[in-house]
This record gives C-alpha cells, sequence and structure tokens, in this order.
C-alpha cells in the first residue's frame, strides 16, 4: 500500500515560471491531477471512454498490484504483436518462462552489488559528456539529456563506446521512437489507422539499430566476463542477433526513463534556485575526484536523492497499461478480452489522502528528518510485477550522481519564463519545447570534507 504522505514545505516557485500544459485530448490520461480528481469520485475500477478507445482505470492500490503482476492473464503493451517491429526478439517482446529466462541470464550484471561502484566512472563519464553541452545559447533540455543518458548507460553500463555524431543522432532519434510506440500501441485495435510520422519512426529505429551494433562491436568486457553485454553475447551462440534484439531494448529503456527524470529535474531546477544551490553544497562536499566509490551512493547524497523522488512523483510516467488475454473481473468490474486496463500510478502519487500538498513541489517531504516518513517504494518509479525494470539498480547510481554532477558543473536558468511547457505524448512525457542555459560555473569552491546536508548547506528552511 502507499503510505500517507507529508514533510516540510518546500519553496514557492516565481510567478514568472514556465507552466506546463497537456493535451485537451488526453488530459484524462496525461494529466495526473486531473485523473486523480476523477478517481476519487468513482470506485475501485472506472469505465471511461476519450474518444473511440474505451478503458477501464483502476483506483484501488491492491487491485493495481494485482494487474500488475497477474502476467498469467493480463498482456503486458511491450509484447503487443503491434510492436513486433520494434522489440524484435529480444526479451522485451517476450512473454512467460522466455521472457523470464532472459531477465534471469542478465540479473547478475544488473544487480544491485555489482554496480554498486559505478558511481565514480558515473561522474567521470557525466563531465565528460558535459563537455559537449553548449554554453552560450539556450539548449533543448529532452534533447542534451537524451545524449546525457545515453552515453552513460553506454560507457558505465554497457562498457562500451559510441562516436559522437552517432550519439547525437540517438538522442534526437528518441523522441520519434518514443512517440512512434506509443501511437502503434495506442491505435493498435484499429490497424487501418496511420500512426503519426511512420517514415520518421523508420529512420529512427534504423539509427538505434546502428547505434546497438557499434555499441555491440566496440564493447570491452569486464576482467570476470560477467558484465551485461558479456552475458548476451555469450548466451546467444552463433545467434548474434538474439543478442543484438536484447541490447537494443536495454539501451533503449535505459535512455527512456532516466533522460525523462532528469530533464524534469533541469525544469524544477530552474523553478527552484534554491534547490539547485542546495544541490551543488552536497555535490562539492561528495564529488571530489578522491571520492571513495561508497560515497557516490544515494544514502550519501541525501537532497540529491529527495529532489529526484519528488520529480518522480510529479513527473513520473502517469499509467501503465495492460490488456487481458480472456474476459475477466478486475474487482467486480467485468472487463471484456483485449480491453485497455490502464494502472493511473501519477493519480496515485498525487493522492491528497496520500500526500500532503499533492500540486507542491517538495523534496524535503522525502528528507530523513521529515515526519511521517514516507515509503520511496510507494512511487513504483520502475514498474511493478514480472515487467520491473531490469535496470532499476543501475538508474539507482546513475540517476543522482549524474544530476550532482550537472549541478555541481554548470547553473541552469530557464530561458523564456512565460512560456508554456507542454507534455508531450511519448511512452514517457517528456517536456516538450523546454529550452534553458546550461551556464558553467567557475571555479569549483574548495571541497568541504562530510555530506553537505547541515543547516548551512541547506538554505531551504522548514518549519
Amino acid at each position: 500500500m502507499i503510505e500517507d504522505g507529508g514533510g516540510a514545505r518546500g519553496c514557492p516557485a516565481s510567478r514568472e515560471e514556465p507552466r506546463v500544459a497537456h493535451s485537451r485530448t488526453l488530459r484524462f490520461w496525461l494529466d495526473p491531477a486531473n485523473i486523480a480528481v476523477r478517481l476519487g469520485q468513482a470506485g475501485p475500477v472506472a469505465r471511461t471512454k476519450a474518444g473511440p478507445a474505451v478503458a477501464f482505470q483502476v483506483n484501488d492500490p491492491s487491485l493495481i498490484r494485482k494487474v500488475g503482476c497477474g502476467e498469467d492473464i493480463f498482456q503486458a503493451w511491450s509484447a503487443d504483436p503491434c510492436l513486433r517491429d520494434f522489440t524484435g526478439d529480444g526479451f522485451a517482446g517476450a512473454e512467460g518462462q522466455a521472457h523470464r529466462d532472459r531477465r534471469a541470464l542478465m540479473k547478475p550484471a544488473l544487480a544491485a552489488p555489482r554496480l554498486t561502484a559505478l558511481g565514480p566512472s558515473v561522474r567521470d563519464s557525466t563531465e565528460g559528456l558535459l563537455a559537449g553541452l553548449p554554453a552560450d545559447r539556450p539548449v533543448d533540455v529532452p534533447v542534451e539529456m537524451s545524449r546525457l543518458v545515453a552515453g552513460l548507460v553506454i560507457e558505465t553500463v554497457l562498457n562500451s563506446g559510441i562516436s559522437p555524431d552517432t550519439l547525437a543522432a540517438l538522442a534526437r532519434a528518441r523522441s520519434v521512437l518514443s512517440a512512434g510506440v506509443f501511437w502503434k500501441y495506442a491505435l493498435s485495435p484499429w490497424p487501418w489507422v496511420p500512426a503519426p510520422r511512420g517514415r520518421a519512426f523508420r529512420r529512427a529505429l534504423g539509427t538505434l539499430n546502428e547505434a546497438t551494433q557499434e555499441v555491440y562491436e566496440r564493447h570491452q568486457p569486464d576482467g570476470d566476463g560477467n558484465d551485461v553485454v558479456s552475458l548476451l553475447k555469450r548466451s546467444s551462440d552463433n545467434r548474434p542477433d538474439a543478442a543484438l534484439h536484447d541490447l537494443r531494448a536495454l539501451l533503449f529503456a535505459g535512455i527512456e526513463a532516466t533522460a525523462s527524470t532528469l530533464a524534469w529535474a533541469c525544469y524544477e531546477l530552474g523553478r527552484h534556485p534554491d534547490h539547485q544551490t542546495a544541490i551543488r553544497a552536497e555535490a562539492d562536499a561528495v564529488l571530489g575526484a578522491d571520492a571513495p566509490a561508497d560515497a557516490l551512493r544515494p544514502e550519501q547524497m541525501p537532497r540529491t536523492a529527495s529532489f529526484i523522488r519528488e520529480v518522480t512523483r510529479l513527473h513520473g510516467i502517469p499509467f501503465l497499461v495492460r490488456r487481458p488475454r480472456h474476459a475477466t473481473y478486475v474487482g467486480e468490474q467485468p472487463v471484456p478480452a483485449g480491453a485497455l486496463v490502464t494502472l493511473p500510478m501519477g493519480a496515485l502519487r498525487r493522492d491528497p489522502a496520500r500526500y500532503a500538498r499533492p500540486e507542491e513541489f517538495d523534496p524535503l517531504r522525502w528528507s530523513p528528518e521529515a515526519h511521517p516518513q514516507l515509503s520511496p517504494a510507494a512511487l513504483l518509479p520502475y514498474g511493478l510485477g514480472p515487467r520491473y525494470c531490469p535496470g532499476a539498480a543501475a538508474s539507482e547510481i546513475l540517476t543522482p550522481v549524474a544530476l550532482a554532477s550537472l549541478v555541481r558543473s554548470r547553473t541552469l536558468r530557464t530561458t523564456t519564463p512565460d512560456r508554456t511547457v507542454r507534455v508531450s505524448l511519448e511512452l514517457t512525457p517528456m517536456p516538450k519545447g523546454l529550452t534553458m542555459l546550461a551556464a558553467p560555473r567557475e571555479p569549483h569552491p574548495p571541497l568541504v570534507p562530510g555530506p553537505a546536508s547541515g543547516e548551512e548547506a541547506d538554505p531551504v528552511r522548514r518549519p
């Protein structure tokens, strides 16, 4: 169950901050606050209709877990036949035992004990990738965060490399791929309706394939040969296509969710300069070149980790989707085979019964000193059930270290405060149209020993 929430008050946003707007057509689907209100007036399962689509929104947390974990009854979106040209023969499109076997193969390489030491390499790789971030002109935040995350995943998790040109092309292709998969799945009940930007999607898929091939060929195995790419290569014997399909799925998934988190984090940093100052002070204390590996873990950066949790709460993926394989019941609601069943994660994260001041951006609600304590697991940031994100442990290390490194080296400011930032229609919604200045911060101040969690490093006072 999701715990009741509460915590300290965050700093108010500027009156001239960028506003977030949702598509009117899909407002019910993508606006978590609107969904929360609607579901609060409905029962455990609400039958809804948006245009020709009929969906069943699950409001009860226990039913959400039951649907999300019930692989024998409910099919995950990535296994839908309409996405076969995207998932190929990889684990993302597999089901049942085949899916479990491929995940089990990769699990040792993607488990937290092995990834704990990634912190220093993520810090160093972030600093190298930030050298390509323009400082004299506004940057497209979703594209640049996609480039940053793609480079980090390839260098630190996949033990490989990629050319700057291919990396830049992959960052630009991410949005087209994400939107294309979204529309392919959304329109799958009506296959005669063409998905938008079909040619652009095929070109973007070609870019992803080229990047995957380059990562495969430039891979440098760990000394013990038990990194994830080595495991995929060995398991595929003489069938490199099988390893390439799994590698492509890992690469795309690794970029998609983390790039969205960092893009929305940039948006909130621009709105809340006090939080940017606090994260920078913490980063100065923790991210020194001589910092031991165990000092670059999320628990050593509580302010940064709390900021990311609040970004996830307000801007994380708004819903998960399933389709029943045959006619069934969700609670007491009959649901026909193939109907869309949505699990509104974004609405639960804004439920006033669970979080105090749910529309307020307040990272301090996740502070170790906040009462009552909130459980980060209640956010379900990586899904649930058999489709739980296999790269969750990598993201838990990569995201806070990358964000702290970014804030330590650059100052983020919005370019047009009065501009409306729209939510993109993609698998993981992005702040569409968000441009910011990322001015270099020079020189770095002297490192201060110890974590920056005391009063002097915390400009946002709690009552």
